[in-house]
């Protein structure tokens, strides 16, 4: 649930056809910003949104990017519980303001995209922080407002992005997951083929989803396809335009370690050890166990590495997996040892945090080595 709820909203569809781009000058801040944040300019971009909400003070607009800033600025918000109250309060004044909006004129697009994507993010929130019950609730709030852009896509290309997200992930999370099975009764069938095929058309037809498409299609293909190389396209696009963005860097290393491409995904590592963001620690870590694994067959360099990255924290979206990677590769290095039961040990625990395809099959593989 926590990684559906984060996915199948919009990020900036609300943007596509609203008041707010009747102002050039507005379009243009927005812009600006959009390019500040997916740079890693968190100043220049909180500058950007700042002064945009002097602008429309009454609008929903600066206060979901002021939101989205502080979301990725001090990405996981959970390590950091003052900037995630000012996310709660922006994100709250967004649904408020969107809320009094959609009151006023049901037919109101921007209220309704809005009032979706504020919702979108509360659900991701509590998830994040084991709060599952608001989570669903928020979740089952804010459907009826995607179910408009399900119908839309061909009027509009902005909507690919959430359409794509969601025909894709309502049929891969339950089946990873059959406890939500229930609750997904409430919700429309999705679509897996079409979901991609969506995900690509926003790629190169969406504007303001562009980036988000092209980085969830990359993990994607990588998590739930078993297919690294095939995000590598749209991974080098993202890297090459935000070359300071953390979590590009992070996918970028990622999908290049999968592929056996050890040196490359070097640059990307070093870049991220240089952050000093030490929520990124054990995926270094790990991405070089798998390098002297694979690559270099020094199987003790690779423990080390391995034992390592299992003594630092993982967050939920985007490292959880890599940690399971940790996980896994020392149950292969127990099983060259001839260390049955602790490899056995290491393989168990892993199914409480690998959902990618091949890592799946390969804890499977694992455990009936005993």
């Amino acid at each position: 649930m926590k990684f559906l709820v984060t996915s199948i909203f919009l990020f900036f569809t609300f943007l596509s056809s609203g008041q707010i781009l009747q102002d050039a000058q507005a379009k243009s801040i927005i812009n600006q910003g959009l390019e500040h944040l997916y740079a890693y300019n968190f100043n220049e971009a909180h500058d950007d949104f700042v002064k945009l909400k002097n602008k429309y003070p009454k609008h929903p607009a600066a206060y979901l990017l002021i939101a989205m800033q502080l979301e990725k600025q001090y990405y996981p918000l959970v390590q950091h519980p003052i900037q995630g109250k000012a996310y709660l309060k922006h994100l709250e004044t967004t649904l408020s303001l969107a809320e009094l909006a959609y009151e006023k004129n049901n037919n109101d697009q921007e209220a309704i995209f809005f009032c979706s994507s504020a919702l979108g993010f509360l659900a991701a929130y509590e998830a994040d922080n084991q709060n599952f019950v608001k989570a669903v609730n928020h979740t089952r709030k804010a459907f009826p407002y995607l179910k408009i852009a399900l119908k839309n896509t061909d009027n509009q290309p902005e909507y690919l992005y959430s359409t794509g997200i969601y025909n894709y992930y309502r049929v891969v999370y339950p089946e990873l997951h059959p406890v939500i099975k229930p609750l997904m009764y409430f919700f429309e069938d999705g679509d897996k083929k079409r979901g991609i095929a969506q995900l690509e058309l926003a790629t190169k037809k969406s504007l303001f989803v562009k980036n988000e498409s092209k980085f969830y299609l990359g993990y994607i293909f990588n998590k739930y396809e078993g297919l690294p190389q095939k995000g590598l396209i749209s991974s080098q696009q993202l890297i090459e335009k935000y070359p300071n963005n953390l979590l590009f860097n992070l996918q970028r290393a990622e999908l290049l370690t999968l592929t056996g491409q050890y040196e490359q995904a070097e640059i990307y590592l070093d870049k991220l050890e240089k952050s000093k963001k030490s929520i990124f620690t054990s995926s270094i870590l790990t991405l070089r166990g798998l390098r002297e694994e694979f690559g270099n067959k020094r199987y003790n360099v690779a423990e080390n590495y391995y034992q390592k990255a299992l003594l630092y924290a993982w967050e939920e979206r985007f490292t959880k997996d890599i940690y399971g990677l940790a996980l896994l590769g020392s149950a292969r290095l127990e099983f060259r040892k001839g260390n049955k039961s602790k490899a056995i040990e290491f393989a168990k625990k892993a199914a409480d945090f690998v959902e990618y395809k091949n890592s799946i099959a390969e804890q499977k593989r694992l455990l009936k080595l005993q």
